[in-house]
Parts: structure tokens; C-alpha cells; sequence
């Protein structure tokens, strides 16, 4: 019989958590995986953003949040990488949002000299 107190009989529940324990230490990080897709989009329109077209920038980071979107939508999970923070369907939506947001924003802008 097991005593709750003295956590006797429960040892092999105790050891299975323990080397996961283990496993999760040795590996500090979480692999980002397709985030970089992110980084390489938001760097490109920064590039738009510095050669002074403030609406194509705004197009740009739409799409990227955009494509993020899309790559979390068809992802696995064990791929997502850094895109995964909360449920899929959530991500997606927020994502999504977010991107059709800023290219809305980005379309109506009043740039005239």
C-alpha cells in the first residue's frame, strides 16, 4: 500500500518525471523553427521602411504576420517552433487579425508632399 506521507510505492511515477525533468534541463531552449520566417520578413520591411516608403512597409508587415499566420495554421505542433505561445486556432486568429490590421492602416495613410 502506498503512504501519501512518506511517498513510498509511487517511484516509478517519481522517476518518470524526474528524467523528464532531466531531459527539459538539458535542453534549455526551445527550437524557434519558423519564427526566423518572421525575422527575415520584418527585416525586409525594415529595409522599406529606411529607403523611406512607409506604405510598403506596412504592406510588408502585414504579409509577414500574414504568412506567420498561415505557417502556424499548417504546421504540426512539435514544429510550430517559436510561433507556437497559445492554442492554435488563438495564434491564428491573432496573427491573421494583426496582419490585415496594419495592411489596412498601411492602405489608408495620407502621404502627400
Amino acid at each position: 500500500m502506498t503512504d501519501p506521507l512518506s511517498g513510498e510505492g509511487g517511484a516509478s511515477r517519481a522517476g518518470a518525471s524526474d528524467a523528464d525533468a532531466e531531459r527539459a534541463a538539458a535542453r534549455p531552449w526551445q527550437p524557434l523553427g519558423p519564427w526566423w520566417v518572421g525575422v527575415a520578413g520584418l527585416m525586409m520591411a525594415t529595409v522599406l521602411l529606411m529607403a523611406e516608403n512607409l506604405r510598403f512597409f506596412g504592406y510588408a508587415v502585414g504579409v509577414t504576420m500574414g504568412v506567420l499566420a498561415l505557417l502556424r495554421a499548417v504546421l504540426p505542433e512539435r514544429r510550430a517552433g517559436g510561433l507556437r505561445v497559445r492554442g492554435k486556432a488563438f495564434d491564428v486568429l491573432t496573427l491573421t487579425l494583426l496582419g490585415l490590421a496594419i495592411a489596412v492602416l498601411a492602405s489608408s495613410l495620407r502621404l502627400g508632399a
